[in-house]
């Protein structure tokens, strides 16, 4: 499985992008955990472009966690705020430049363990993971040099056939090592129609292999396929799936790679290549068989041409006593000392051995996969142990949940806990929500510095109305309303103070009616953490690949939790705190089976 963007795909991504950074302005950077980065661009509008030293980047709308390391900011001092000159790759490598109009260059190189690198005329005020090596040094003072630099495709091609024809390795591993195509190596060679194991090739084989070097530089969109994917499509294989840009399919693929082990993924591999030796073995048998028909169907034709043979009336093989004939339109080699059934039935035992072959790979197939049912089972106990010791978050206190806009939103759970998140957690950039009805929490919407979308309030509005005691009375649908925070407070129109739990809410209520009862649950991902969410039904199905979506029902809410836990690997505690206050009834799944 292709674990990592190569040299090529940065290349194809930039030329896609470039335009929707450079001139923008960098409002923050976050770091998500040892390896990944958060850069909030604005040009037009905001993108948060998602970098991984590990060997990825692209635009992907990410949570953002609360406390920057002191790395961040550090990286915040010299570029918050500063306007993107240049982005750029350096020499064809997996290493990207982004240069400012301050003069500062944030460099993050995406190979290996991978870096982030500041530059300051030619100079490295500071490296991430300082690092030395026999030809280069990242350290602090020392001048920035990139690594070495092999061959660039698109600027060296007039080199190629004096690096291949003095290379010690083959066509392939030349072109995947001193052209940095990687695995796209074995692509331009399929393209050219030259066999990828020579080690020499001719003028003829070099102008075709620098014609399918072209023509890879033409990327159309994005290409997943079972273990790829590329900025253009491959030849021979069928794509999965198909987008309009290259973008999407890395966010696309890389959901995917995320959660598969390295182990899992040499067994999926190892039964890839079993496949391949049943068709190959199938194959064989099948055309081994049909010779053996064919050679009995022309048994006279074959006998004669065989005597002339021996006769010397014709050429063959005389040093492998064999000889090639065609016979509708099949090939086949025959040995001149045997006879007409002998050379039959040496065909047909091939056919045999290959039959054998065939079910021993079927069994061998049968065991990877075994294997591989197994070796899920167990990461699936141990993912189960994760979540339980998992660190908690400090609105998983209260109800809540992250819109599909990356807010927060929370509610109080009882009397003391409406109280908190007003109290608390109420700030003077946030909103504060209410179900149009008694017996309702307390919602409270955390900008944390971002703008509050429509969507966000309108799932806010959602959560409160379906957390409310309208549930329980079985509503199709209520009205909401949001107010800024300046309006709450304890204080009633005749000056005397509410209850605990009970806020007054005063001037203009913003009214967001005809809102559904309906919530979904399903498992997200915040700051690289795997949680359980149950909240308004687009927030979880922007964030979960599988999940439920519910309504007031007449399935019994302790029944249904338990079903929760068991599918989720949570406490029925836990599911328990996550429904609303009520019977459930089941609108819709996805990827979940639930009786």
């Amino acid at each position: 499985m292709k674990n990592s963007m190569l040299s090529l795909d940065i290349y194809a991504w930039i030329q896609e992008n470039r335009e929707r950074i450079e001139g923008g302005f960098i409002k923050k950077i976050y770091q998500l955990d040892e390896n990944s980065f958060l850069i909030r661009i604005y040009k037009g509008t905001t993108r948060t472009l998602y970098i991984n030293l590990g060997g990825w980047i692209y635009f992907d709308d990410r949570e953002t966690p609360l406390e920057p390391s002191m790395f961040v900011m550090f990286l915040r001092k010299r570029f918050a705020g500063k306007r993107i000159k240049e982005f750029n790759q350096i020499d064809f490598d997996r290493v990207v430049k982004i240069r400012m109009d301050n003069g500062y260059e944030l460099i993050f190189e995406l190979f290996s363990e991978g870096n982030v690198i500041v530059v300051k005329d030619g100079i490295i005020e500071r490296a991430y993971k300082e690092r030395v090596w026999r030809h280069r040094a990242v350290m602090r003072g020392e001048s920035y040099v990139p690594p070495p630099q092999r061959c660039n495709p698109i600027e060296d091609l007039d080199k190629l056939y004096e690096v291949i024809n003095s290379s010690k390795y083959d066509l392939v591993r030349t072109l995947a090592l001193e052209f940095n195509l990687g695995k796209y190596a074995e692509e331009v060679c399929k393209r050219a129609g030259v066999d990828k194991n020579k080690k020499d090739v001719n003028d003829e084989e070099c102008k075709r292999l620098k014609g399918a070097i072209c023509s890879i530089f033409n990327f159309q969109g994005g290409y997943i396929y079972d273990d790829f994917f590329s900025p253009f499509p491959l030849q021979e294989k069928e794509a999965i799936k198909v987008f309009d840009n290259f973008n999407d399919a890395l966010k696309e693929y890389e959901k995917k790679k995320v959660g598969e082990s390295d182990e899992i993924r040499k067994i999926k591999r190892r039964i890839e290549e079993q496949k391949k030796l049943l068709d190959e073995f199938r194959q064989e048998e099948e055309k081994a068989r049909e010779i053996g028909d064919l050679i009995y169907a022309h048994f006279q034709d074959i006998a004669n041409l065989l005597e002339k043979a021996r006769k010397g009336e014709i050429e063959y093989d005389r040093k492998r006593k064999k000889i090639q004939i065609s016979i509708e339109g099949v090939e086949i080699e025959l040995d001149v000392e045997k006879s007409v059934g002998e050379n039959a039935s040496e065909y047909y035992e091939r056919a045999k051995k290959m039959k054998d072959k065939i079910r021993g790979a079927l069994e061998a197939i049968k065991k990877s996969e075994a294997e591989l049912e197994e070796i899920k089972k167990k990461e699936k106990k141990k993912e189960k142990k994760k979540k339980l010791r998992r660190k908690k978050f400090w609105f998983e206190k209260y109800r809540w949940f992250i819109t599909s806009e990356g807010i927060i939103v929370i509610a109080g759970r009882d009397a003391k806990t409406n109280e908190e998140v007003v109290k608390k957690h109420l700030g003077d950039k946030d909103l504060y929500m209410h179900a149009d009805i008694h017996g309702a929490p307390s919602v409270v919407i955390k900008s944390e510095g971002r703008k509050i979308g429509e969507k966000s309030l309108e799932e806010a509005a959602q959560f409160a109305v379906s957390m409310s005691k309208a549930w329980n009375a079985g509503f199709g649908n209520l009205a909401a309303y949001w107010v800024y925070p300046s309006q709450v407070s304890k204080m009633g129109e005749s000056g005397e103070y509410v209850a605990r739990g009970a806020w007054v809410v005063h001037g203009k209520r913003n009214y967001i009616h005809h809102v559904p009862l309906q919530l979904a649950i399903g498992e997200v991902e915040y700051q690289g953490v795997k949680m359980v969410m149950c909240g308004a039904v687009n927030s979880v199905m922007s964030r979960a690949s599988e999940y439920i979506v519910i309504e007031p029902g007449d399935i019994d809410k302790n029944v249904f939790a338990k079903k929760i836990a068991k599918i989720f690997g949570i406490p029925v505690e836990e599911a328990l705190k996550l429904l609303p206050p009520g019977g459930i009834r089941i609108m819709e799944k996805k990827g979940l089976k639930i009786d």
